[in-house]
Order: structure tokens, then C-alpha cells, then sequence
């Protein structure tokens, strides 16, 4: 899998237990796939679908990692094995939510497109 973005879990991003709030960590994992789609896609794209599990726990004050692999390209669709880890002090990376995003590449008008896939 490759590295797609790195983030540093803040307060406002927690819930009143201080571990991250779910809906940071699907941003995230979001944010990571919309990155991969452009490098895929060359271009611009929108999320289309979204399915993840929660494994662990993510803490405050800890690094998320997202990364990401591709599963499928389809005409104007792309889906990706997308996974979210936090990284503890002695660099272990614990997995913290994983699942499958889809996104469909849109040109300037907003209608799909299609595209030569770059999976490099």
C-alpha cells in the first residue's frame, strides 16, 4: 500500500474521551482517496461510495497514516482499499479503520469522464 497523506489527530478532532471521532477518521481516509484519485485519474473526482470498518481506536496527539491501493478502474470509476493507522512512539503503526471508497472522475462541467488509468 502506498502512503497517501499524513495528519496529526488535534482536540477539536476527538470526542469527550479524548479518541478521535469517527467521522475525522472517514474525512481523512476520504481525503487520502480524493488524493488518489487525481493521481489516478489525472484530474478531478468525487466520492461516490464509502465503506469502512473501525478496528481500533485513534488517540489525541497521535499520527494517522492513509494508505491506499487500487482495487478496480472502470470507465470513470475507481475504487480503492483505503486504510487509516496511528502511529505510536516506538513507530509501531496500529490499523485503525479500513474499507473501500469510490470515486468517479469529473471534468469541468461536472459529468463523468473517462480516462487512460495511470497506475504507477
Amino acid at each position: 500500500m502506498k502512503l497517501l497523506i499524513r495528519n496529526i489527530c488535534q482536540p477539536e478532532n476527538t470526542n469527550p474521551y479524548g479518541t478521535g471521532h469517527g467521522g475525522w477518521i472517514t474525512t481523512q481516509i476520504a481525503h487520502g482517496g480524493i488524493y488518489y484519485s487525481q493521481i489516478v485519474s489525472g484530474g478531478a473526482a468525487v466520492l461516490t461510495d464509502v465503506n469502512v470498518k473501525f478496528k481500533s481506536p485513534m488517540h489525541l496527539g497521535k499520527f494517522i497514516c492513509i494508505y491506499g491501493d487500487v482495487k478496480s478502474v472502470k470507465g470513470s470509476k475507481m475504487t480503492f482499499s483505503l486504510e487509516a493507522r496511528r502511529v505510536e512512539l516506538n513507530k509501531k503503526e496500529v490499523l485503525v479503520a479500513a474499507g473501500n471508497l469510490s470515486y468517479v472522475a469529473v471534468g469541468k462541467t461536472g459529468k463523468p469522464r473517462k480516462f487512460k488509468a495511470n497506475l504507477k
